[in-house]
């Protein structure tokens, strides 16, 4: 009876751990709270009240962006002739990806620490 309890526990601290993100940023610049996060299954950003989720098997190609374009604005943005997805609170650096089966084609992210989301992407590449 005690090795079920314990093989439960550790089933219960498994599962626990994979609720976690991988890497978490958070900003509250435009007084509404913007978040990122990545999983080992899924991107998730957040900008209220909208999440957006994007699964990792989903994902064709990453790239930094130097700048986004002054016009974007700031916060939840939509260009609906090229189907991209903005998450911004910042017009510096940024991480632009695309994906292959969603209407918004690539979706921009805005965040500050661009090599530490870059270290995390790649880390869940080269575990799979």
């Amino acid at each position: 009876m005690g090795r079920a309890i314990a093989q439960q526990l550790k089933i219960n601290r498994l599962m626990k751990d994979e609720k976690k993100p991988i890497y978490e940023e958070k900003s509250y610049r435009l007084l509404f709270p913007m978040s990122f996060k990545v999983y080992k299954d899924r991107i998730e950003a957040y900008f209220c009240p909208i999440k957006y989720e994007i699964p990792i098997s989903d994902i064709v190609g990453i790239k930094i962006v130097e700048k986004v374009p002054w016009w974007v604005g700031w916060g939840l943005r939509i260009d609906l002739w090229n189907k991209i997805l903005y998450f911004v609170y910042h017009h510096g650096k940024c991480i632009e990806i695309e994906r292959k089966n969603s209407y918004w084609r690539k979706v921009v992210l805005s965040v500050g620490n661009v090599d530490g989301f870059l270290k995390a992407l790649n880390s869940l590449k080269s575990n799979q």
